[in-house]
């Protein structure tokens, strides 16, 4: 015999009314008739705010809904989980969700920040890293000073020590591997369970 699931038919109904909402393919589509049934059952209230309005298991039958359509659940994403803890439109956070912002908790790269560094990871070419120091210095140089502020150096040069530094362009090189090595750790952290 199969084991059977018990699913609340509330939670089953927000689940499935916010998927098909959010991915139905026109009138004429099967996922708009499951959201026709559906409304005809459910309406949410006025102090419907979408994803952040369901419960658990409402969530994991739009998952679940997710799954079984092939969709990736932007719900889990790095990017939406960041989305109200960082500024998004700093190109330093921009840069990192581009590469990390589709990722889930449990698959994203940014894990791997633990153990290595934004230069090993991400962007392994000079030229790169000069380009981007030279269109994002300002910040940049923010998270440089939020680093050292969370070691408890008192300048930058502090942070870079140990590093080989024997132009202009290796400063800024270790400025962007300093700083967006620090910027990825903290973004790993705040997507922790």
């Amino acid at each position: 015999m199969k084991p059977t699931t018990t699913i609340d038919r509330l939670s089953y109904c927000e689940g499935t009314h916010l998927f098909w909402a959010e991915h139905h393919t026109g009138q004429d589509s099967r996922g708009y008739q499951i959201l026709s049934r559906i409304s005809t059952k459910y309406q949410p209230g006025p102090f419907y705010a979408g994803w952040e309005s369901l419960d658990e298991t409402a969530r994991d039958v739009f998952r679940a809904w997710c799954a079984k359509e092939s969709v990736p659940c932007q719900y889990d994403t790095i990017r939406y989980l960041l989305s109200d803890k960082v500024d998004l439109d700093d190109p330093c956070v921009d840069y990192l969700l581009d590469v990390y912002g589709s990722d889930t908790v449990e698959n994203t790269g940014l894990i791997n920040y633990e153990q290595s560094d934004f230069v090993n990871l991400d962007m392994c070419y000079t030229r790169d890293l000069i380009e981007f120091y030279n269109q994002n210095e300002a910040d940049l140089l923010a998270w440089v000073d939020q680093a050292c502020e969370a070691f408890g150096y008192t300048s930058r040069l502090q942070l870079l020590e140990g590093e080989t530094i024997e132009s202009p362009d290796d400063m800024a090189t270790a400025l962007v591997n300093a700083g967006m090595t620090y910027l990825a750790r903290e973004l790993w952290e705040l997507v922790q369970p």
